[in-house]
């Protein structure tokens, strides 16, 4: 397995191209000229058209889709004809770019390519916090985290906001930690602007009967409601609901599988393998195990803080949305940090294992998924999610472990167990390794 040392080289490598590729981006996109075919900034231009339209527009016209597109072409010459971008976020999400629609297109992506790394970068420092990483964990975890992939690329080059979810999810776990729950709640309300990401850990919070949590959460998207009011009427807060009604319908119909590649969620995953019916009745039966197992899990829990039921429970939230673009995966590098804060005693498995795949698989899962109709990166998540929900709630079901034990006498896992704890001795720089990152 990969040590410290081999994951700070690959994390620096990762960082050093994608900054090459930023920089070439710019460059390029200042001239008004594509970089390999995407215009520049991606999918941010329409966060500045919503800030623009604020700015010089009735406000609820944010989801006036013909005014969104004939804005995105103006102000990006170089997107393509046939492309439109549909603004489905909250009315209060808007509102965070009318400062960066004051700026001339190219400058604003380059103010928002700033504000969303020290956006991530704090978020990662609650993380950690929040899981009482010591130093040296958090030292290697800064560079994954910032080296990976979906957020390196997806999120941050492609100018998404996932960074602000990501924020409202740190803030969460930070005021949990200090057992601030209805504090804690609130910050989960700010979340409302993205509902796939809050719809589950909600229902998971009812099953645990955590109240002071969800009253918290009710204040929180109360707020955050009347602030959508405020900004953009009544009027606009229909538009909004209308408008994530029409995004779900058009996950429905058939989507192109260049548009599925990009998806993580088990709904994308079975739509890419199997023929729409049968896909359905696929996703209906596993997403109905997956929630009850879950929800199983949070009715016996007794801690609000338990680190590695929050982690699966992040990770259960990608695979049974509706709608996961690979953009909102970053949410996987939050439960990571979880998990490496918790206590090995009694682990069952390799957690080690579980972050290299996690960390390798969405550089190549999109092309994957692309041209041999299998998401790799989702049956990654679902396993991960599966593996740390067992260690929260170990099954104890005998013909379960029986299956297990006779699996590990075929496969002699003494061996590989005895050279996962020779991985504790000094290794050839002298510092001792915990084996999280």
């Amino acid at each position: 397995m990969p040590g410290r040392n081999e994951a700070c080289v690959f994390s620096l490598l990762a960082i050093t191209v994608a900054l090459i590729v930023c920089v070439w981006s710019l460059l390029l996109g200042f001239h008004g000229e594509a970089f390999l075919g995407r215009p520049l900034g991606g999918d941010f231009v329409q966060f500045y058209v919503s800030g623009k339209i604020l700015n010089h527009y009735d406000a609820w016209r944010i989801y006036d889709l013909k005014l969104a597109v004939d804005l995105q072409h103006a102000v990006l010459p170089a997107m393509a004809s046939t492309q439109m971008l549909v603004f489905a976020q909250a009315p209060y999400i808007a509102a965070l770019f009318r400062p960066f629609a004051l700026l001339p297109y190219a400058w604003a992506y380059v103010a928002w390519l700033i504000v969303s790394a020290v956006l991530y970068a704090a978020s990662l420092a609650l993380f950690f916090h929040s899981a009482r990483l010591d130093h040296s964990d958090k030292k290697t975890g800064y560079l994954l985290a910032l080296s990976a992939m979906p957020f390196l690329f997806e999120t941050w080059i492609g100018g998404q906001v996932s960074v602000v979810a990501f924020f409202c999810w740190s803030l969460f776990f930070f005021y949990l930690s200090k057992n601030l729950r209805f504090v804690a709640g609130a910050a989960l309300g700010l979340l409302l602007f993205k509902p796939t990401l809050v719809a589950l850990p909600v229902a998971m919070l009812l099953c645990g009967r955590r109240w002071r949590i969800l009253a918290g959460f009710a204040t929180g998207s109360l707020a955050m409601t009347l602030a959508s009011i405020g900004i953009a009427g009544w009027h606009g807060v229909r538009a909004w609901v209308q408008t994530l009604l029409f995004d779900s319908q058009f996950t429905k119909r058939a989507v192109p599988v260049s548009h599925l590649a990009k998806n993580v969620d088990l709904n994308a995953f079975l739509a890419l393998l199997l023929p729409s019916t049968v896909a359905n009745v696929f996703f209906i039966v596993l997403s109905a195990a997956g929630f009850l197992w879950l929800a199983l899990a949070w009715w016996r829990s007794k801690h609000d803080s338990d680190q590695s039921l929050w982690a699966a429970t992040l990770c259960f939230t990608l695979i049974l949305s509706p709608y996961a673009p690979i953009y909102d995966s970053i949410l996987v590098v939050g439960a990571v940090a979880l998990l490496a804060g918790t206590p090995r005693t009694g682990m069952h498995g390799a957690p080690d294992a579980w972050l290299v795949v996690l960390y390798m698989l969405p550089w190549i899962t999109q092309s994957f998924a692309q041209y041999l109709h299998l998401q790799l990166f989702t049956l990654a998540i679902a396993g991960f999610a599966a593996w740390t929900l067992r260690q929260f709630a170990p099954v104890n079901n005998n013909i379960f472990n029986k299956i297990t034990e006779e699996w590990r006498r075929i496969l002699e896992l003494g061996p590989l167990k005895t050279a996962q704890e020779d991985r504790t001795m000094p290794n050839q720089t002298g510092h001792r390794s915990t084996g999280r990152f």
